[in-house]
């Protein structure tokens, strides 16, 4: 893959979510990291995104899709055993 077809990527390290007080959303906020180099310690958060719970529910779908995807193409991360 040459480096124009490289997407940025900012790997997880946590999340929050949870109901939103008030409204019918749930809220999730993540914390990643910018740099290869950066301790874990010193990630970065994101804003809280609000979600319906219809949206909530297709997200979790999907994920569940590409998690099985992925576990069928037998691909692994170079950094899985790391955490």
């Amino acid at each position: 893959m040459s480096q124009k077809d490289d997407i940025p990527v900012f790997p997880v390290t946590g999340w929050h979510a949870g109901p939103l007080p008030g409204y019918d959303a749930l809220i999730v906020k993540f914390q990643f990291l910018s740099s290869p180099m950066q301790p874990i310690e010193t990630a970065q958060e994101t804003q809280f995104f609000a979600l319906t719970p219809e949206m909530a529910e297709s997200l979790v779908s999907d994920l569940q899709r590409h998690i099985e995807s992925l576990r069928k193409s037998g691909v692994h991360s170079p950094q899985e055993d790391k955490h």
